[in-house]
């Protein structure tokens, strides 16, 4: 009977997430969470210039569901959106591997609008999308959305929304990308 009431009297388990916008490192598994859900953003690729100039693409969005144990852990990398001056460039990629069971993730940046960025990649996970291609004047969606076309160009949305096309000037920044953990 101690037996059956040991077992009942397990403790429970608050759900937490982990959210990083920008960096690199290591994410350990809370002691008793027993699945994770990883979602990771590319980094947005930078608007191009002109007037109107195009939008830089989206980055590339990954999630997976996996399960945990006590020693586990993940290493991430979150990728910058493009912010460079002139015509920019690709957004970086964010990352997300481990060991043992295996997990390897990548959401790719979205490209600079050069002539309408082209959305990021993803793979790795259960879903994987690519990023929105930017046009003209709008930056490219990573879900969140790409910037809109004002004067100046605004930056695409976090996570990983592609610049503005520039308004006879550079464009709008791409927003950074994210890695999240949803541990349960």
């Amino acid at each position: 009977m101690t037996l059956l009431m040991s077992a009942s009297r397990r403790q429970s388990f608050t759900p937490v997430s982990f959210i990083f916008d920008s960096g690199s490192g290591t994410q350990t598994v809370p002691t008793g969470a027993t699945v994770c859900l990883i979602e990771i953003w590319g980094g947005g690729g930078k608007g191009g210039t002109g007037t109107p100039g195009p939008g830089g693409g989206g980055g590339g969005y990954s999630s997976h569901t996996v399960a945990v144990g006590v020693s586990d852990s993940f290493s991430y990398a979150v990728g910058a959106g493009d912010t460079s001056g002139g015509i920019g460039a690709t957004g970086g990629a964010s990352t997300v591997t481990r060991v043992s069971p295996a997990v390897s993730m990548t959401a790719n940046g979205g490209t600079a609008g050069v002539s309408g960025g082209a959305g990021g990649t993803a793979s790795g996970g259960t879903t994987n999308t690519t990023g929105g291609n930017g046009s003209t004047p709008t930056g490219g969606s990573s879900p969140s959305g790409g910037g809109p076309q004002v004067n100046p160009p605004s930056p695409g949305n976090t996570p990983g929304g592609g610049g503005a096309g520039g308004v006879g000037g550079s464009g709008g920044s791409g927003a950074s990308g994210r890695v999240k953990f949803f541990f349960t």
